[in-house]
């Protein structure tokens, strides 16, 4: 599953929902949007393809 921090912004994936935002350590993590979903995707892609 793909997650978001809503005080950072910072997006990635767990198996569960995390309490804490792995970045940034607040307490506002929530699932991700759809269209955060695509960002996350692309960002991955990129890093893969170098």
């Amino acid at each position: 599953m793909i997650f978001a921090c809503d005080k950072c912004h910072f997006l990635f994936s767990r198996t569960r929902q995390p309490e804490q935002c792995p970045d940034c350590g607040k307490f506002a993590v929530r699932e991700a949007t759809e269209a955060e979903r695509q960002e996350y995707e692309e960002h991955l892609k990129e890093f893969q393809n170098g």
